[in-house]
C-alpha cells in the first residue's frame, strides 16, 4: 500500500458514516501543496465565457493545519432516487496560504458514485465533441459508509493543460467504469469559470 493511500485511509477514518459535504472532498493532507513544484505557464487559450450564467458555486476553503487554500466547483451534484443514478463530480485545486498563492501544479477531479450504482473499473474516459480518449491516470480511491448506503470516491489528478483543453469542448462526457456523466451547457460554463480562476 502506498504512503498516499495510507495517509488517505487514516485521515478518512473520522469521516466514515458522515453525511456532510466534507466527506465528499479529500482531506487537505492528501492534496498538500508542494512549494518546490513549479508550473509552466498555460499556453492553451482559455475559452471565453458564454452569454448566460451558470448556477454552480465556486467554493474557497482554508485549512490552518496544512496552511493551504482549496478552490472547488461541483458541476454534478449527484442524484440517487429510485431508478435515477447520477454521479457527483467536483473539480478542485490547492494553493498555499490563506489568501491563495500560486497554484502548485495539482488539479483534481473527484468522481463519486453511490449504491446501487457501481463502476465496473476505475479508468477515466473523456469524450470531447465526439472524440473519446481513455486517460492514463490511476485514481486514489476511498469509501464512505453511511446508515443506508455506501459512497465510492475516485480522485484523479489532471494536468492544467488537460483541464483547459476540456473546458474548450462544446459537448463533453466523463466516464468512470461505464458510469457516464454528460455535461450540460451550464456545467461546461462552470468548468470554464473555474479554469479562468487558475493563475
Amino acid at each position: 500500500m502506498s504512503s498516499l493511500h495510507l495517509v488517505l485511509r487514516l485521515a478518512l477514518l473520522p469521516l466514515l458514516g458522515a453525511c456532510a459535504v466534507s466527506s465528499v472532498m479529500p482531506p487537505f493532507a492528501v492534496t498538500r501543496t508542494s512549494p518546490e513544484v513549479a508550473r509552466p505557464p498555460i499556453v492553451i487559450p482559455v475559452p471565453a465565457r458564454r452569454v448566460f450564467q451558470h448556477r454552480k458555486k465556486i467554493i474557497r476553503e482554508y485549512d490552518p493545519a496544512t496552511d493551504q487554500s482549496r478552490v472547488s466547483v461541483t458541476t454534478h451534484r449527484g442524484t440517487y432516487l429510485l431508478w435515477i443514478q447520477r454521479p457527483r463530480l467536483t473539480f478542485l485545486y490547492v494553493q498555499p496560504g490563506p489568501a491563495g498563492g500560486p497554484v502548485t501544479g495539482r488539479v483534481f477531479l473527484v468522481f463519486r458514485t453511490q449504491d446501487p450504482q457501481s463502476p465496473a473499473g476505475n479508468r477515466l474516459t473523456q469524450t470531447c465533441d465526439g472524440a473519446q480518449e481513455e486517460l492514463t491516470v490511476t485514481p486514489v480511491f476511498w469509501l464512505v459508509r453511511g446508515a443506508f448506503t455506501t459512497s465510492q470516491h475516485y480522485m484523479y489528478e489532471l494536468s492544467y493543460e488537460r483541464l483547459v483543453a476540456f473546458a474548450a469542448c462544446r459537448q463533453a462526457t466523463l466516464t468512470v467504469g461505464g458510469v457516464r456523466a454528460p455535461f450540460a451547457e451550464d456545467q461546461m460554463e462552470a468548468v470554464r469559470d473555474f479554469v479562468t480562476g487558475l493563475p
